[in-house]
């Protein structure tokens, strides 16, 4: 009892004043940083239009170095006014879970006749959002884009308790209400996963639906197959980048280190409710920093991107756009997923959360938490393509063996993508090259 009351002043705490006084801080850099480097480029200005007949006066030089600084527009700009803008017609629905949960999901499309009989859905990975599928925003990079321009009707899904998902039927003022926030990686597989497959199906009026995930994308998708396979009708085939269904041989130095320390299990018992969930106003402040103060900000938000998802070839990852990409990146999750995910490496294996002996004997009537019946998979009998990057830290080729022998495999296809992280399936500015051309072929040959 007296540490739940822990948990109740801990969660207050922290969203009453050490949230408030981050934002604060990040607010005065910001406004400070932005009104130095607008006034001096200002005052500069008035030099330049006097010299303007001279070449490269140090006051140009300057000025160049200046811009440089400024933040790229698209770090203001909303997803909805950047789709249109690429010229594409963009639909915001609302979905509602059987426990209540409002999710989002985004709808892409250019042929409004939906040519195609199956619509696509896309479900991020972990800490990510619907926004990660359009971090490059180009027609000829993004792969939202490229889908929607051959006429294929795009949606791009949301799980609960990130920054897109923070609503709920019943419970009232979800930001400061810790059972809102009370929801594990088990909730997600239980009612996310299907309401978007039936939500789609129904707005559609489609009988089958292609099903895309990236890492915890598929994760949920296989728990929730596991113990209902004929779910499996629902979609006519399955892609999965950098899939996870073991990460027993995790190779990232940083969660290893988290792992053993118990860090992630520390944040949750303590009472803080989420990781990396920023409202709009954050975000934005963090992405312009990242441009006005690169040594410090961009280099700062690389590194933390680099330690827990695995350091991509920076070649692979446009760095002038990493502002652009953190004004709204991460989408964030609940505290309790991410522990579960550190319970999914020490025991090796799918399994519900752990609570606990005690707690664990009142919920599963077993002492330690039952795993899901993954062998189930082998009935999993659709179309299933899957990408692995050799530089994934997250999934290596020992927990895809691994996954692999617990499916079904008649009509199954593996590719491996020379020196991809396990954010370069999304993120890659190559990926149009090396990946994409591959899922579009698996795409096409099942629209039937």
């Amino acid at each position: 009892m007296n540490f739940q009351i822990i948990q109740t002043i801990t969660f207050y705490f922290f969203i009453w004043v050490i949230k408030p006084f981050a934002n604060v801080g990040l607010s005065f850099t910001y406004y400070t940083t932005y009104i130095a480097i607008y006034l001096t480029d200002f005052v500069l200005s008035l030099f330049v239009k006097e010299c303007e007949s001279r070449n490269q006066t140090v006051f140009h030089k300057l000025r160049k170095i200046l811009n440089k600084h400024k933040p790229y527009y698209g770090v203001y700009t909303q997803a909805t006014d950047m789709i249109i803008d690429q010229g594409y017609n963009f639909e915001s629905h609302k979905i509602i879970t059987e426990d209540g949960y409002i999710l989002t999901i985004w709808r892409i499309y250019k042929d409004v006749t939906h040519p195609h009989p199956h619509p696509i859905i896309m479900q991020h990975g972990l800490l990510d959002s619907s926004w990660s599928w359009l971090i490059n925003n180009d027609k000829k990079l993004t792969l939202p884009y490229i889908l929607a321009e051959q006429g294929y009707d795009v949606w791009l899904a949301n799980n609960r308790c990130n920054k897109y998902c923070i609503g709920h039927t019943k419970l009232q003022s979800v930001n400061y209400n810790q059972q809102f926030w009370d929801c594990s990686f088990d909730d997600l597989a239980k009612y996310d996963f299907k309401a978007i497959i039936i939500y789609v199906k129904n707005v559609t009026q489609r009988a089958k639906v292609i099903y895309l995930g990236h890492s915890q994308g598929t994760t949920q998708a296989f728990a929730y197959l596991s113990n209902n396979i004929e779910f499996q009708h629902h979609l006519k085939c399955f892609i999965g980048l950098g899939p996870a269904m073991f990460i027993s041989n995790l190779r990232s130095n940083f969660l290893q280190w988290a792992i053993k320390l118990y860090l992630f299990e520390l944040i949750y018992y303590l009472g803080i409710p989420y990781f990396f969930v920023f409202d709009d106003g954050f975000n934005i402040k963090i992405g312009a920093l990242c441009y006005m103060i690169p040594s410090i900000f961009r280099s700062f938000f690389f590194e933390i991107t680099n330690q827990l998802c695995g350091f991509p070839q920076k070649n692979k990852i446009d760095l002038n756009r990493f502002g652009n990409m953190v004004a709204h990146e991460p989408g964030g999750s609940a505290s309790k997923n991410i522990v579960q995910w550190m319970q999914f490496f020490r025991s090796k294996q799918l399994q519900y959360f752990d609570y606990g002996t005690s707690q664990n004997l009142i919920l599963y009537g077993q002492r330690d938490p039952p795993p899901y019946p993954v062998d189930n998979l082998k009935n999993f009998i659709i179309p299933k393509y899957f990408y692995l990057g050799t530089k994934d830290v997250i999934t290596d080729t020992d927990d895809l063996g691994k996954m692999l022998s617990k499916l079904d495999q008649t009509h199954m296809k593996v590719e491996f993508i020379d020196d991809y992280a396990h954010l370069d399936y999304v993120w890659a500015v190559d990926a149009h090259v090396k990946l994409y051309p591959s899922i579009l072929k698996n795409i096409k040959e099942n629209q039937n």
